[in-house]
């Protein structure tokens, strides 16, 4: 059915000929057009043609995975951990030539433990195969579960390979991991923090307790240490023994130049000029606790954005669709659900969605107002938005639990969303099986699921029922909570509301002959400035066609009109026009109406008196100036009238017969006036 050839997953054409998937003749003819790639050919027993799985069209992956309810990824053909198993020689040299704080070597000390350490590296060299091959064949598996499944694999070998290779590692997945990760992917971690081989040997080796090391000589590694240059261990040791050839300092083993360097008394000396302000905050930064209950209505909103917990019928198809993302504006206080907007992308249009509808909801703004990393929250124009919305906003740093809407929509999900019959919970996968999907029941009731328009209705009943839901710290509603009085609240009126809600573009765009184009979230957009009477502004297009112009807008009538505005000497804004959408015309006239047609005709004329109100001013300029094309015909061509100069250089140029003859003429006109 499903196996692995070349580390990538493929399946059998048998197979997905049996099952009604795809005929023989359908591959064969996808093949040659290149629309599916073949992994292997078929011939001889039991030996069918593979193809890769990932390059089959997504029409017949639904039928295997929704239709036929097969995961192909667990279908696949099991790896043996044992395969990969092989001695390492480089790992046996190093640990047998290991130097101890007191001259020996480690082979010397305990030739048992070097042929443990190298147990571990064979192993560990076994799972970084497996990865491999495994995230080749599934680049979306799931690293917790792969590794739950490495880890029981390595403790589940044969008792012969157990004795052949007596490795000691965790048997826990998440210490088994952040050892491999330190020891062979040298990404050292709060509890493994030596990295490369020397990671798998005991501290007991590691250390020398009775070594003591001179403030001087310590002071010295310290600031070798916190240049920016970011030396590693290694670096710092050859430095180190380059200093002691010429001050005397003691020798010192690089585990030992190690073990003091990363001592937190002295980490939190070299961190900072080392790696910068924010690695020492993150790391040894004091944190104060914050009374939430200090908070009120409209003191903190916060945005995030995060894909629907939902399966909706797909647009002009049969197939289902579980794509939706969802942009939500909190109150943090209240926890009530102020704003939000749903679409197939997050962008900086759904968050402008999202945060309006908040605010026409609170007619108030927030004190503080928070968002995650996301690229559409740190555009120019939406930074200039949230700073006229919030008296201040940031977002949240990037691996921090600081960000409160998402706990909160964590719960949102499981109370509200995840109890609708058309929720696709968090996953198939999911550890609880509360939180899984019912595939079966879904397809039972497919043509029951909601269309997007539907899915929308859905949740505004969602969000309603969330803030009428009891908040888990007041006996009250998340509504109720919400509308408590407040001195601080900071109140807008309607004027406020709209005025706010208007995006500037970052850069001053050219109004064309044909008008302002406009490109917002990949749509394009035409508009153009009409006078009181509707019809083209020839007086604005005299002034500002070919000018550039800064465009602001609202989103939510982009279909309708945008503003226009140019910068003055300060470089500050100053109000042009409104554009409205550009009119358009039918190019079948007989289908269009007399009032269409009159008004097509209205706009084709505006190019003619356009070009005849600039060629009258050009005359009436020249003819004020006498600098007309006429007198330019006339000067150029007296040029070569009476002209003796040019007469002569005539003469000069031409031919032999044209000299003599010039030559009498000449002497007879010399006569003749004698």
């Amino acid at each position: 059915m499903f196996e692995y050839y070349n580390n990538t997953l493929c399946v059998q054409a048998n197979w997905l000929n049996e099952k009604g998937v795809i005929s023989f003749n359908n591959l064969k003819q996808l093949a040659s057009k290149g629309k599916i790639k073949k992994a292997r050919n078929g011939g001889g027993l039991g030996n069918s043609a593979l193809y890769v799985y990932n390059s089959i069209p997504e029409r017949f992956k639904n039928v295997i995975e929704h239709d036929l309810g097969i995961n192909p990824h667990e279908q696949k053909s099991t790896i043996h951990f044992s395969e990969f198993l092989a001695s390492d020689k480089h790992a046996s040299a190093y640990f047998a030539n290991y130097e101890l704080e007191d001259g020996r070597y480690l082979s010397e000390a305990n030739s048992d433990a070097v042929e443990q350490y190298t147990a571990n590296v064979v192993v560990f060299n076994a799972i970084n195969k497996v990865i491999v091959k495994v995230t080749n064949a599934n680049p979306k598996i799931n690293k917790a579960e792969l590794w739950q499944n490495i880890t029981e694999s390595v403790h589940n070998i044969s008792d012969d390979l157990r004795f052949r290779y007596p490795f000691d590692l965790p048997e826990n997945p998440q210490a088994l991991r952040a050892k491999f990760e330190a020891c062979i992917l040298k990404k050292g971690n709060k509890r493994y923090p030596r990295t490369g081989l020397e990671g798998l040997i005991h501290n007991n080796y590691c250390n020398n307790h009775s070594l003591k090391i001179s403030q001087e000589v310590g002071e010295w590694l310290i600031a070798y240490y916190s240049l920016p240059i970011k030396c590693s261990i290694p670096e710092l040791f050859t430095a180190y023994e380059h200093k002691r050839s010429v001050t005397g300092f003691p020798r010192l083993s690089e585990s030992g130049i190690q073990n003091f360097i990363m001592k937190p008394e002295n980490e939190r000396i070299w961190l900072r000029p080392r790696d910068g302000k924010d690695a020492y905050i993150n790391r040894f930064g004091h944190t104060i606790k914050k009374n939430k209950e200090t908070l009120f209505p409209n003191a903190h909103w916060a945005i995030d954005g995060t894909k629907l917990d939902t399966i909706h019928v797909k647009d002009n198809s049969n197939k289902m669709g579980a794509d939706m993302n969802i942009d939500v504006v909190i109150d943090v206080y209240s926890e009530k659900i102020l704003g939000w907007s749903l679409s197939e992308s997050e962008t900086h249009v759904d968050h402008f969605k999202a945060l309006k509808m908040a605010v026409n909801t609170a007619c108030a703004k927030p004190y503080l107002f928070t968002y995650d990393a996301q690229s559409g929250h740190r555009t120019k124009k939406m930074q200039e938005l949230y700073s006229k919305v919030a008296n201040s906003h940031y977002h949240h740093k990037v691996g921090r639990k600081s960000n409160p809407i998402e706990q909160v929509f964590n719960r949102f999900q499981q109370q509200v969303i995840g109890k609708r019959w058309f929720s696709d919970k968090q996953s198939i996968k999911a550890k609880q099986s509360r939180s899984q999907v019912n595939i079966d029941f879904i397809k039972e009731f497919k043509d029951a699921l909601p269309t997007k328009d539907e899915l929308y209705k859905h949740f505004i009943v969602m969000v309603n029922e969330w803030n009428a839901m009891k908040h888990p710290r007041f006996n009250k509603s998340r509504n109720e909570v919400f509308a408590t009085q407040t001195e601080h609240t900071q109140e807008l009126d309607a004027f406020e509301q709209i005025s706010m809600f208007w995006l500037d573009e970052t850069k001053p765009k050219l109004y064309k002959k044909e008008g302002m184009k406009l490109t917002v979230s990949g749509t394009d957009y035409d508009f153009e400035v009409y006078d009181n009477d509707n019809q083209i502004d020839e007086v604005f297009r005299q002034k500002y066609v070919n000018t550039k112009l800064i465009v602001a807008y609202d989103p939510e009538y982009l279909d309708q009109y945008v503003k226009l505005y140019e910068l003055n000497e300060k470089g500050q804004k100053v109000f042009v026009a409104y554009a409205q959408k550009k009119r358009e015309h039918s190019q079948m006239m007989k289908f269009s109406t007399e009032d269409n047609k009159a008004q097509m005709l209205k706009d084709l004329e505006v190019r003619d008196r356009e070009m005849m109100r600039d060629w009258t001013k050009y005359q009436e300029i020249a003819e004020r100036t006498g600098i007309t094309r006429e007198s330019l015909v006339d000067e150029q061509n007296a040029m070569i009238v009476d002209n003796w100069e040019l007469e002569a250089k005539m003469v000069a140029y031409g031919t032999k017969e044209e000299q003599i003859k010039t030559n009498r003429k000449s002497k007879l006109e010399t006569i003749k006036i004698m």
